[in-house]
């Protein structure tokens, strides 16, 4: 229905969409009356019937002008008086819908369905904008039960969300200790409980049913629950056994907010049976995300799930610029991860260019790779004219670090030598913004975030102290603020960091780095990283553009690379393994779409990037518009004299 008033015209839309309780559909545009792109200040549409699918809702826009505008799914929740939307899908199409105004039929306009634009479907999970997102992970025999009655049985787990500071919900939690016989909890829209296993059937998280899940101690499972305000939430977990047609209720244990003091951990938690006995314990690693602090992502645009559609189908991406190390065989004599050595990949045909960010003790992110260094120093009375004191990267400021005379902290010191006397753009711990801001626009950038993780056998490869949020917040604030308009790739090997930052921000894809199956490195504790299925399943459960991989694995199992593109996930590569010619061409032909190597100078026929191929080809069919243009206006102009 169109109904002009004036300059602006009042539009009735449509939309078919599945909600689960709770939850709204809105709808958000470009316009001042559709919120500008804020969730905050999206418009929420009406169900036509109670028990229908179909939203609509009137909205007024300027009569001359295309409305651009998405929908949204939002869990409304009341928030001290007032009401919060809680983005939990969105459309994520590069492009969003365009609704022209005169085009409007006087009745209605077409009934558009969710997350669909011309047969095309792409939604996307929401991110954090007021709420924070706690997750339990369980793995590694988390469960573990000392009654002998319980001990051989199958067992499912259910875990319920109370509010503590809600008298009645303590009031709930005496009850329960009383009557350990209630085998179902009541339903309620928020917070939102949901949970997934890290295999090919249950990645996708979703509700728990009446008993929860059941328990496999070789599985890895994930339980997420969204909240406003995690302190005031304390979570219980409730243990059934199987071995009847009703599931028997045999034990319960909590999870307080006093348990989590900080954003990572482990909770070890007796399990209490029904006489308040110990029967087990139940141990749960945790994670706290909390939204980016004065920085709002809109619906404009995402690049989250998107790959571009290019003729070149897979990228030659220069490690650490040019090369590992010092490139001391070409004239230009660069260093790694340094402004140099970006720009003389971008200048080689690299189309992307891979670099390692973390943060200085003044928490400034700098580019650099090791997690140590080391720095040269005089012995008194020795015959050596220097010994090496390692140091953290962490401990010195980035003024220390790009004053310092330093030497790498690894075995073979000639082949990543320092120069003093090398130009500014060739010396280390360039910091991040300058990098952006220095190497050629033209170029991709995948920036991989360092973060240190726990080895199997208990020891860290860095002990951090930086808290994780503000730790992903800064790297993320300068990306978001000074990235332009290059494309970027973010990247990790922590799955906890890439959960962050996919929950933290919707505009750059990701990629879960793995070293897989390997005796190369050691292996770590999370079984998230031991294998390329686990990363398959996580990327999918996490939302993430796709997986980059250590190169052994596929080239000792090609298998792999079809099954992770028949899951829809782009595929990247590392490692020493593909420093060869024969190596890379064969990957690119099995279907990987990114190979990351050194010396991609040598190794990429290409003279350009596919960057600026396109932006040139771009170029030139804006430069044969306007000759067309300036025909057409002067073929006019002949004709009317």
């Amino acid at each position: 229905m169109r109904t002009v008033n004036g300059n602006f015209q009042d539009i009735l839309v449509q939309v078919r969409a599945d909600t689960n309780t709770g939850e709204s559909v809105f709808i958000s545009g470009n316009t001042k009356e559709l919120g500008e792109w804020k969730v905050s200040q999206a418009v929420q549409l009406n169900k036509l019937y109670p028990e229908g699918n179909i939203w609509q809702g009137v909205v007024s826009v300027p009569s001359q002008q295309n409305l651009q505008y998405r929908y949204l799914v939002c869990a409304v929740v009341e928030n001290e008086g007032k009401y919060e939307n809680v983005v939990r899908h969105w459309e994520s199409h590069l492009k969003p819908r365009i609704l022209r105004p005169m085009e409007c039929n006087e009745n209605k306009c077409d009934l558009d369905t969710f997350g669909f634009q011309d047969d095309v479907e792409s939604i996307a999970k929401g991110w954090l904008t007021s709420e924070t997102v706690v997750q339990f992970k369980m793995y590694n025999s988390p469960v573990t039960i000392w009654k002998r009655r319980y001990r051989e049985k199958p067992i499912s787990l259910h875990v319920t969300t109370i509010d503590i500071t809600r008298k009645d919900s303590v009031t709930e939690m005496i009850g329960l200790e009383e009557d350990s016989t209630l085998t179902e909890r009541p339903a309620e829209s928020w917070p939102i409980v949901e949970v997934a296993k890290m295999n090919d059937c249950n990645w996708e998280f979703c509700k728990q049913t009446q008993f929860g899940i059941m328990y496999d101690p070789g599985e890895y499972v994930i339980f997420q629950v969204q909240m406003l305000k995690p302190e005031s939430i304390a979570y219980m977990v409730d243990f059934y056994v199987h071995d009847s047609e009703v599931p028997e209720h045999i034990g319960f244990c909590y999870i307080l907010p006093s348990n989590m003091r900080d954003t990572s951990g482990t909770c070890n938690m007796p399990i209490s049976g029904k006489r308040q006995q110990p029967i087990g314990q139940l141990s749960v690693d945790y994670l706290i995300i909390r939204p980016m602090k004065d920085f709002v992502c809109d619906l404009s645009v995402t690049y989250a799930k998107h790959w571009k559609t290019i003729d070149k189908k897979h990228l030659d991406v220069g490690h650490r610029g040019a090369g590992n190390a010092r490139r001391n065989d070409k004239v230009e004599n660069v260093l790694e991860n340094t402004v140099a050595s970006f720009n003389y990949a971008a200048k080689h045909g690299a189309d992307m260019v891979e670099l390692d960010v973390q943060l200085s003790k003044d928490l400034v992110p700098v580019i650099y790779h090791d997690y140590y260094i080391c720095i040269s120093m005089k012995k008194k009375r020795s015959t050596n004219e220097h010994e090496l004191l390692q140091l953290a990267v962490k401990d010195l400021t980035a003024q220390q670090l790009r004053m310092l005379k330093l030497s790498p902290a690894v075995a073979d010191l000639a082949k990543l030598q320092f120069h003093e006397d090398d130009s500014d753009d060739n010396q280390p711990f360039p910091t991040l913004k300058h990098v952006l801001e220095a190497v050629d626009p033209s170029v991709g950038v995948n920036i991989e975030i360092k973060c240190p993780m726990q080895y199997h056998d208990g020891t860290w490869e860095l002990d951090i102290r930086f808290e994780m949020n503000s730790y992903v917040d800064i790297i993320l604030r300068d990306i978001l603020e000074y990235a332009g308009n290059r494309f970027i790739l973010l990247s990790c090997f922590h799955p906890d960091i890439c959960t962050m930052v996919r929950l933290k921000q919707n505009k750059y894809p990701l990629l879960f780095l793995t070293q897989g199956e390997t005796i190369k490195y050691p292996p770590y504790l999370d079984t998230r990283t031991a294998s390329i299925p686990m990363a398959t399943h996580f990327a999918l459960n996490t939302g993430l553009l796709g997986i980059d991989v250590h190169a052994e694995d596929l080239i000792r199992d090609p298998s792999h690379i079809p099954f992770v593109k028949d899951h829809n996930l782009i595929l990247f590569c590392w490692g020493d393994d593909i420093n060869h010619s024969d190596v890379i061409r064969s990957l690119k032909e099995q279907g990987v779409d990114g190979v990351i190597y050194d010396k991609v100078d040598e190794f990429t026929r290409a003279q350009e990037n596919v960057f600026l191929v396109e932006a040139k080809a771009r170029m030139g069919l804006l430069e044969l518009a306007g000759q067309a243009a300036d025909n057409l206006s002067t073929w006019s102009s002949t004709s009317t004299n």
